[in-house]
């Protein structure tokens, strides 16, 4: 799974929050916090699901574009891996 499992998504009111756990419980200094779609995405990969696969799904279900969406499906992804959250 590419999604480190020291990281959790939390959903609280209407913020989506990427976690991540430490021995000792929660490190909150290093929260991310993420849009309904960046939470979306990230369940996608967490289900390992491709980029390509993800962005196909988001076209059919929002009506937008594929080149764009994918874009920015990729520049989340870069994020992720930035942050240790995410790996190939």
């Amino acid at each position: 799974m590419p999604i480190n499992n020291n990281y959790i998504l939390k959903h609280v009111g209407e913020d989506y929050m990427i976690i991540p756990l430490s021995d000792g419980g929660v490190d909150f200094s290093k929260v991310y916090n993420v849009s309904s779609t960046g939470a979306f995405i990230y369940e996608q990969l967490k289900d390992n699901k491709a980029p390509l696969e993800i962005a196909y799904h988001m076209v059919e279900e929002y009506e937008v574009d594929y080149d764009v969406v994918l874009k920015d499906i990729f520049e989340f992804v870069d994020e992720l891996k930035k942050r240790g959250i995410y790996h190939d």
